[in-house]
């Protein structure tokens, strides 16, 4: 088996630091074929790594354990991002057109990358929810297509201290593991939890962690507030 068919992912919170592999079925579920936890508590509280030798040392740790019971080697993980400095802060940015025209995709794709380019002391955007686009005076979930003299991007950054993203990041370099990717811990929750027609009716999802309680509040599938 090829270490490519494995999925593996390693996840530092306040209490304990957790790794888990798997594989992917054909029919879409997934395998688990590992696990491992260790105690997380002397270096990470309310999300933020403070000690990067002893969280590299659980990661190492973390990776040979998955990694005896796989019976293969692990490429690369996935991890995810929490704590008490996520947060979502809202941007707009706004187009005035000469004359009446149609919204094209690469006017909708200027306006996200300079929302992306919006400077925030002290903190760093880990994903953006697009929210609804202003045209005029009507507002559109996708706006390519309409026509209009004025187009505003409403987003929903989600955000954190740039501090908690370089530790995370540190940390695995440390230990020698190569990253997949970095997800929002909240969201790839709410992705797992909640269900196409919570999100579209309208909840709240509230997830009790050991130092941190996190709440999402979704509308009309968008995450409107977290």
């Amino acid at each position: 088996m090829a270490t490519t068919e494995f999925i593996a992912a390693i996840e530092l919170s306040s209490s304990k630091a957790t790794g888990i592999a798997g594989r992917k079925n054909s029919d879409g579920s997934i395998e688990i074929l590992a696990y491992a936890r260790e105690d997380a508590a002397p270096f990470v509280h309310k999300g933020n790594i403070y000690n990067i030798d002893k969280a590299a040392h659980t990661l190492a740790s973390l990776k040979d354990r998955l990694e005896e019971q796989l019976g293969h080697p692990i490429a690369q993980v996935y991890t995810s991002i929490g704590g008490q400095s996520l947060r979502t802060v809202s941007n707009t940015v706004s187009r005035t057109l000469d004359e009446e025209s149609i919204i094209s995709p690469e006017l909708v794709d200027a306006i996200t990358d300079e929302n992306l380019g919006t400077h925030y002391a002290d903190m760093c955007v880990l994903d953006v929810a697009p929210q609804e686009y202003k045209i005029d005076n009507a507002l559109h979930a996708d706006p390519v297509g309409v026509t209009g003299t004025q187009v505003t991007g409403q987003f929903l950054n989600i955000m954190a201290r740039a501090s908690v993203k370089k530790n995370l990041e540190l940390s695995f370099e440390q230990a020698g593991i190569a990253l997949a990717d970095l997800f929002v811990a909240p969201t790839a929750l709410a992705k797992a939890a909640l269900t196409e027609a919570e999100m579209r009716s309208g909840c709240a999802l509230v997830d009790f962690g050991a130092d941190t309680t996190t709440l999402q509040v979704y509308k009309n599938n968008l995450l409107r507030y977290l």
